[in-house]
């Protein structure tokens, strides 16, 4: 790894907050850097036309700018076909970005979106599932297995697409898996959510969207190259940072889903790589993990969020680091019970496969 690297991901985090003054050769490195994180967009947002530049810098932040733009024209367009199928029978909440776009969110500005994720309530999802197979949309066919752990123990039915179009639409039906250590009743969420104007759909409260945020991050998924996750909480948190009482109302909410910890590492990391203004009481009212679970995220998450020197392989460290990163997340996902036969099965149908790809794979061999 270069020794130039932990100073190339310092450059990248202020270089997502303010214009900055670095020459070609560093901007190319940086660039890299920005586009294995899909922070690209995001950094061109935050310099062009406002930092010092060549044409050919200009040109790739241009270019990324435009990609991000056309991508959330995509979101748009996705739910504008998805809108007839919203009726008053029961709500039907956006997540995420294309949440943050309806809402003209500031965090949704160069911002990547690879798919629109609804929520509805549990009992309505077949009805949901049925309306979008009548709109055009289909899953892909699933093994009995993998659909009986969509069913039985995910938090969302297998993702959805309709020829032509270049989104999948993921239907929810809870914020974290079933099975999962941090499982609560969906049906609050609903309680408090938000409308969207000129829109059948609805939001997340404010402080639902920053806890949904922390716990996608640091909860329900996997860690590898996930910073954005993290300049998104930054985001959300910024945006409603003056609301009154917003920090308060953020930690009470936080009790009574049972989502303090995943909050208390979402405050923790954006304060720590984007100098995010929480206020210090907000991280006090909130138990922190003990000194070696801080001690072990604070080692393993960087090197499991941020990309790796571009100019060489992730080096023995990083790959240790995300491996076991990727096993707390099986772990906070499913209990021991379910998890070891669930893995196991899966290995062996990997195994299957690449035995049979080697079966039908052409004999290069002598005659």
């Amino acid at each position: 790894m270069s020794p130039d690297h932990p100073s190339d991901i310092a450059l990248l985090l202020r270089g997502l907050q303010e214009p900055l003054d670095i020459d070609e050769i560093r901007w190319e490195r940086l660039l890299r850097i920005a586009r294995a994180s899909g922070l690209h967009a995001r950094l061109a947002e935050a310099n062009l036309d406002k930092a010092t530049m060549t044409d050919v810098v200009r040109r790739h932040l241009l270019s990324s700018a435009r990609i991000a733009s056309y991508r959330a024209q995509s979101v748009r367009a996705e739910l504008f076909h998805l809108a007839p199928l919203v009726t008053r029978d029961f709500p039907v909440i956006v997540l995420k970005g294309g949440a943050y776009l309806l809402q003209r969110r500031r965090v949704a500005t160069g911002r990547f979106v690879s798919d629109v994720d609804l929520l509805v309530p549990r009992k309505h999802l077949r009805a949901m599932e049925e309306r979008l197979r009548a709109g055009g949309w289909q899953a892909e066919k699933l093994t009995p297995y993998d659909e009986r752990y969509y069913r039985d123990w995910s938090h969302e039915t297998p993702p959805m697409r309709q020829p032509g179009h270049s989104l999948e639409v993921d239907l929810h039906h809870a914020l974290t898996p079933v099975t999962g250590s941090l499982a609560f009743d969906p049906a609050r969420l609903f309680e408090r959510s938000e409308p969207i104007p000129g829109t059948p759909f609805r939001a997340l409260c404010p402080q639902d969207q920053v806890l949904h945020a922390c716990l996608h991050c640091f909860h329900d998924g996997e860690l590898d190259l996930r910073v954005r996750e993290v300049v998104d909480i930054d985001g959300l948190l910024r945006t409603f940072a003056d609301h009154p009482d917003f920090w308060r109302d953020l930690v009470a909410r936080a009790h009574e889903l049972g989502l303090q910890r995943p909050l208390w590492y979402g405050l923790y990391f954006a304060q720590a790589w984007l100098d995010c203004p929480v206020p210090p009481a907000t991280r006090e009212a909130l138990s922190a993990p003990s000194a070696l679970s801080r001690m072990a995220m604070d080692a393993f998450v960087p090197m499991a969020m941020f990309p790796s020197d571009p100019d060489s392989p992730p080096p023995l460290s990083v790959r240790f680091a995300r491996l076991l990163m990727r096993t707390r997340y099986h772990l906070l996902r499913m209990p021991l019970h379910l998890l070891l036969p669930h893995l196991a099965r899966k290995a062996l149908i990997r195994l299957r496969a690449r035995l049979a790809q080697k079966k039908e794979a052409p004999d290069d061999g002598a005659p």
